[in-house]
């Protein structure tokens, strides 16, 4: 699955010789048992002290600008992981979406890959009740001429992304 996914692009990123490595963030979720688990900076889990602080400097700025709606607890931690992988100077994050993809949090940033794992009828309160209808939320990540990577899905999944991909100008691997 995509939490899989992101294990291995952020192993592959930080198997680079030694004076080539760059600095690495992983962003996932969910977390089993603690909520480090979803914030990784060169393979290792963000410790408590440092999770704490971009926290707490996240919250505060959360308060001052009191949105309306308030940020979901999704939106709240990708933006201490924006803002952790930012302090880190990391070259290098990968991303995980929530739920979706159209509308996720993550969704704001400007990837250098974009990758949609097999596509299943998971979370259809939220997604849609078909994989075709999930396929079209999740392929709401990809950007123009951003390439894209599909991993193996049934044929009208596929037609649903390769035709975003085409939208966008997006180079289509699968």
């Amino acid at each position: 699955g995509k939490g899989a996914v992101c294990a291995m692009l952020d192993a592959a990123l930080r198997s680079a010789p030694e004076g080539r490595r760059e600095t690495v963030g992983r962003y996932t979720s969910p977390h089993l048992v603690r909520l480090n688990e979803r914030f990784f900076l060169n393979g290792e889990p963000v410790d408590d002290a440092t999770l704490d602080r971009i926290a707490e400097k996240v919250n505060a700025s959360i308060l001052r600008l009191r949105p309306d709606p308030s940020p979901t607890f999704f939106e709240a931690l990708t933006a201490v992981a924006f803002e952790l992988y930012a302090e880190a100077k990391a070259e290098r994050v990968v991303l995980e979406c929530g739920l979706g993809g159209r509308l996720d949090a993550t969704n704001v940033c400007e990837p250098e890959l974009c990758v949609i794992t097999r596509i299943g009828l998971d979370h259809c309160d939220w997604l849609g009740d078909t994989v075709e209808k999930i396929a079209s939320e999740k392929a709401g990540i990809v950007k123009p001429g951003v390439p894209v990577m599909l991993g193996a899905n049934v044929p009208s999944v596929r037609a649903v992304v390769a035709a975003r991909a085409r939208e966008h100008g997006a180079p289509l691997h699968n």
